[in-house]
């Protein structure tokens, strides 16, 4: 490794130069944002007569004689070389020029284009990856630019049309670059690891994504020949299946280590494990990914699956954005691909998935707690001998045990929630629901976008309506007017309106094919019975679209769940069995008293500076002040103890608070609960 500090000129000086943005760089991506902050560094350069100024690292690594491939610092990189072709475009194209800038037109060319290159194709000594070589090479016709919509081609107006005002002179922009300084780290190949200094460094331009950083970590210490191959062979088969490549590690992550992967921690968490399964095998890890990434493409419909019914079942559970399931379903997938199981099972999963998640989504509006259930779901169906045979009455086994936050709402909650809650402000359970009964042994199906949602009683109340309704009119109304029972679809909205019932009936019932009208059409009035018959109904047909799971299954051992700290669940009446911290290692607690000296003297050992620190705090006061008797004492170390006087959900959120005040994930510390398995 060799490293200089220089003036940015120099690195550019020498007509015989390229500089090479390798092919897993991301494109350009500095913003105007960005380029004004750079042109207020010349303004500042050029007023204060200031010596230099420092813009940043660059990371070089040879590639051939006068070649070098840009490791680090190709934002400014590219972005210095469009100033300078602005200014040369400017110089070039000015009427009645000096003698000098005839000179300094020709001086800036020469830190553009090698003049002498046999080679047209050679001449231009910055070589952008392919997505921006096109829209760098126009500007040297600068033709064609206003078709173009690039960072390449707005940063260079933008500074093209700061030197054309010459608030600044030509001349005085130049010498501002020339004061522009660098330090440049020039790494030998084979020698000096480019992925460690790369990630040491701190860039003042566009962060990188975890996508970004884990595409250089896995082809970055390649040869160029190599990584062009790689790229076109693998990567960019990747980015098109799964849209955020980022995203989909963070699924993949989660299937392939069974443990929740935070966005923030993907390429950190991607490194361990293709050090720790791949070692240097790029080839291998690539083409694990781009399996994945394929089956990946089939959740977010990016790819149809070959099999069109289960293309149909994955679409649903998009449309349902049920992602915490994907973990899971990348097992599923793989199985069938391996023939372990076949596609009717797989269409059976995939109803068994749908049911409990629209379940889970109507009654209790939120997919909390379900992570940890969808990551090691396929472990624990495998944990049973004849899981190939039996997959599916396994899978609703497990299912029906679970408890708490991870329950499936049975056919009464269910019918409740269909009949009672206001789907209608719940627009993608909504459209979801509505879709699925109109559709339910629908011949001819039909497609929710080319109709809209109907109020059967409207939500504005002509005399006519309320006289309908009766003296309880608004109660009524209230009560009944986004719910399941007065909900229909239509294709005439503004055409009904908040017309009367009789005259909604003429326009619309009473023509419509749509199934969801057949029950409102020839009904003489329209109230609270009607409306209440008519969600009874429809209840009951959505009890037989998302049935409750059966099963003849049972197993021996029936699994604990689990659970962590971050569950926000009740947990009264109930007794902790075991806990763990960050590994498999339980350890049985008799009580929640138990749990909280053994979790603070966890936390206690692993920053004691941290935690005497929250004991200081005037916010845990009641919890640590020595200065008053505590009504319970609990010791967690010694002569330092935390009031125990608490139910068990208290000591949950409080160790779960001081956990986020030590930046310690509660995610990590697990417990068990006693006798938190249900019969089957």
């Amino acid at each position: 490794m060799e490293v200089y500090s220089k003036p940015f000129y120099q690195f550019l000086e020498g007509s015989s130069k390229t500089f090479i943005i390798p092919v897993y760089q991301r494109d350009y991506a500095w913003k105007m944002v960005n380029c004004e902050k750079l042109w207020k560094d010349i303004c500042d350069l050029n007023n204060n007569s200031r010596s230099d100024h420092f813009l940043g690292t660059l990371v070089t690594i040879g590639s051939g004689y006068e070649e070098y491939s840009i490791i680090d610092g190709q934002q400014r990189l590219t972005t210095i070389s469009l100033l300078l072709l602005a200014l040369y475009n400017y110089l070039k194209n000015k009427l009645n020029k000096t003698e000098e800038e005839q000179k300094l037109e020709f001086q800036t060319l020469d830190f553009l284009v090698n003049k002498y290159a046999s080679d047209y194709s050679k001449r231009i000594r910055l070589k952008p990856n392919k997505q921006d070589k096109d829209n760098f090479e126009k500007l040297f016709d600068d033709t064609n630019l206003e078709e173009a919509n690039s960072n390449i081609i707005t940063n260079y107006k933008f500074f093209l049309n700061k030197i054309s005002e010459e608030s600044i002179p030509p001349l005085q922009v130049f010498k501002a670059f020339q004061k522009l300084k660098i330090v440049q780290i020039h790494l030998v190949r084979g020698q000096d690891d480019p992925q460690l200094i790369f990630e040491s460094l701190n860039s003042t331009g566009v962060d990188l994504s975890a996508g970004d950083l884990i595409r250089n970590y896995i082809l970055m210490d390649l040869e160029s020949e190599i990584q062009e191959d790689y790229y076109k062979k693998y990567w960019i088969e990747i980015e098109k299946n799964t849209d955020d490549v980022a995203e989909f590690i963070r699924y993949y992550l989660n299937y392939k280590k069974r443990v929740s992967v935070k966005r923030d921690d993907v390429y950190s968490y991607f490194k361990l494990y293709s050090n720790e399964q791949y070692g240097k095998s790029k080839d291998l890890i690539l083409e694990d990914l781009v399996k994945y990434s394929k089956i990946f493409g089939w959740f977010l419909q990016n790819n149809i699956h070959p099999n069109s019914k289960i293309n149909t079942g994955l679409n649903r559970l998009k449309n349902l954005e049920f992602s915490v399931c994907y973990p899971y379903l990348f097992d599923v997938f793989t199985d069938l691909e391996n023939k372990s199981i076949e596609a009717g099972q797989v269409l059976q999963i995939l109803s068994i998935i749908e049911s409990y998640a629209f379940r889970k989504l109507l009654v209790d509006n939120t997919t909390q707690g379900l992570n940890k259930l969808f990551i090691t779901l396929a472990r624990d169906i495998k944990k049973e001998q004849n899981w190939a045979e039996q997959y599916t009455n396994i899978l609703s086994c497990i299912i029906l045990e679970k408890s708490s936050s991870q329950k499936i709402p049975n056919d009464i909650d269910f019918e409740y929630s269909i009949m009672n809650k206001e789907v209608y402000k719940q627009s993608k359970n909504r459209n979801f629901l509505l879709e699925s009964l109109e559709n339910n042994g629908n011949a001819y199906p039909v497609n929710l976008h080319d109709l809209t949602v109907e109020h059967i009683m409207p939500q504005n109340l002509k005399q006519e309506w309320k006289d309908r309704l009766g003296e309880n009119w608004l109660e009524i109304h209230t009560k009944y007017l986004h719910t399941l029972g007065n909900l229909t679809l239509t294709a005439n909205n503004s055409e009904l309106s908040n017309n009367d019932y009789d005259k909604k009936q003429k326009i619309d019932f009473q023509n419509s094919r749509l199934k969801l009208n057949f029950d409102v059409h020839g009904v003489a009035s329209w109230g609270e019975a009607e409306i209440v018959s008519r969600a009874q109904n429809l209840a009951k047909e959505a009890i037989n679209i998302w049935p409750y799971p059966t099963t003849t299954y049972q197993k021996l051992i029936p699994d604990e769940q689990i659970f962590d700290l971050s569950d926000e669940d009740s947990f009264s009446k109930q007794k902790p069995a075991t806990l763990s911290f960050q590994d498999d290692t339980k350890i049985v607690i008799k009580s929640w008293r138990n749990m909280l000296s053994t979790v603070c003297k966890f936390l206690y050992n692993y920053s004691p500076t941290e935690f005497c620190a929250i004991m200081q705090n005037q916010e845990y006061n009641w919890y640590f002040n020595i200065n008053k008797p505590m009504a319970t004492e609990v010791e967690f170390e010694n002569n330092k103890f935390v009031e125990g006087n608490m139910s068990a959900n208290s000591i949950l959120s409080f160790l779960r608070q001081l956990c986020n005040e030590m930046k310690y994930e509660p995610e990590k510390i697990q417990f068990t609960l006693k006798g938190t398995v249900n019969d089957i």
